[in-house]
């Protein structure tokens, strides 16, 4: 009896380990919200818990946790989900908009509904339609590669093909926007710009004259470029070295001197 409760506790304990190391490990989501074509919230990485207390981590708790961190007043003053007769659970503010007019994608891609799921490392937009009416604005976004120092963004808008499937394209002729400046640097026909910014965080939007779009956005961090010596400064400093070794050298040999007088 004895061994079978040490063998009990055990095993509760072990479960309260395992559980608590469930919920230290953070689910993280980055979350852009845009308002009719302006960008209020800009790649922000978000904690995201289960808010609604339905088992799940989905849509609605990452748009809940982004506003309760970033909007003024929290998810109760900005934020707001409701459950539609034939859609289910459904946005019904964002960002304290509440025309109705919201889309929402997921990596990239159109969700369903704000029950679809999210898991750490996604990444989630939601805007509200410039284009309240026919719904035009196309969803954007940027892939990025960033090698010694110069980064190459590739802008893509969304759209669908002729039998109506989901497709990506390049979009040209966007300008870059760079920390909220206009840059001179716009999208080629293969939707390609390339930048050397400075070393820091930066953050990365574009616009695009006669068309409206979603404005993509994106945060890149450029880290300091590394001291590279020429030839001239490896000489230099190897003289410099030999020489600093040659006083070393001297100091020791006129105290070993000394010593022994």
């Amino acid at each position: 009896m004895k061994k079978t409760s040490i063998l009990l506790l055990a095993l509760a304990v072990l479960l309260c380990t395992l559980q608590f190391s469930v919920a230290a490990e953070a689910t993280t989501v980055t979350v852009t919200i845009a308002v009719e074509g302006k960008t209020v919230l800009h790649a922000v990485k978000v904690p995201v818990t289960d808010a609604d207390g339905d088992g799940a981590l989905t849509v609605s708790d990452a748009l809940y946790a982004a506003h309760q961190a970033a909007y003024e007043g929290g998810a109760e003053a900005g934020f707001e989900a409701y459950v539609h007769k034939d859609y289910g659970l459904s946005l019904g503010k964002l960002w304290g908009n509440t025309s109705g007019n919201f889309g929402y994608y997921v990596n990239h891609a159109s969700a369903w509904g704000l029950s679809d799921p999210v898991k750490d490392g996604d990444v989630l937009d939601a805007f509200v339609y410039a284009d309240g009416k026919y719904f035009s604005d196309q969803y954007t976004f940027f892939e990025t590669s960033l090698e010694q120092g110069v980064l190459t963004l590739t802008l893509l808008g969304a759209g669908y093909d002729a039998d109506w499937n989901p497709v990506t394209s390049p979009v040209s002729g966007a300008k870059i926007i760079l920390n909220g400046e206009e840059t001179e640097i716009f999208t080629d026909e293969n939707g390609k710009a390339v930048l050397t910014p400075s070393a820091g965080e930066h953050l990365i939007s574009a616009t695009l004259a006669g068309q409206t779009i979603v404005p993509p956005a994106v945060r890149v961090n450029v880290p300091k470029s590394p001291v590279v010596v020429g030839d001239g400064g490896l000489i230099l400093s190897t003289v410099l070295f030999l020489g600093a070794m040659a006083v070393a050298l001297t100091v020791l040999t006129r105290r070993r001197g000394v010593l022994q007088n």
